[in-house]
């Protein structure tokens, strides 16, 4: 099973089954597990990535389930703030799953490279990126529960792992 394939496994272990996400290269791994995942989650795009978290958050309102946002590094990062802002201030339960650069790549001002732990740091009770697919389990479950929820908005990269 491929690291990617997990997350979407333990995502919908945690009743997730619609994840609003706009495809970029920091995802590309899971949007090839989406595929594999055969609607369960189900990907569902949005315009914008800003729409997308405005839809985790309005998922979560409207049903009283986490709701579930993903984006690509850099800019689609940024683009989720004003729906995680949304989730935080209405104490809306939402996930988002950002991508970020590999490790390769940390520290050296790459091409859309942001410390997504100072980005979300207002908009967020958890905020983690994951080094080694063995954080992955502990990382996921983190994000869904906290001493808050469920009122709460947390925040988790998962790019640098390698191989997704």
């Amino acid at each position: 099973m491929k690291v990617a394939d997990y997350v979407l496994d333990r995502i919908r272990q945690w009743g997730v089954h619609w994840v609003y996400a706009y495809p970029g290269d920091g995802i590309n791994g899971m949007l090839g597990a989406f595929d594999r995942a055969k609607g369960d989650p189900e990907f569902i795009q949005p315009r914008h990535e800003e729409m997308g978290a405005f839809m985790a958050c309005a998922h979560a309102k409207f049903t009283g389930e986490v709701g579930c946002c993903m984006a690509t590094s850099g800019p689609g990062a940024v683009h989720l703030l004003n729906g995680l802002y949304d989730a935080k201030l209405d104490h809306q339960p939402v996930v988002a799953i950002v991508g970020q650069q590999k490790r390769i790549s940390q520290g050296t001002h790459y091409q859309q490279e942001i410390a997504l732990e100072n980005l979300f740091s207002d908009v967020s009770e958890f905020v983690q990126i994951c080094m080694h697919p063995a954080q992955v389990r502990h990382v996921i479950d983190r994000a869904f529960t906290s001493p808050s929820s469920p009122a709460r908005s947390g925040c988790w990269a998962a790019r640098p792992v390698t191989r997704w």
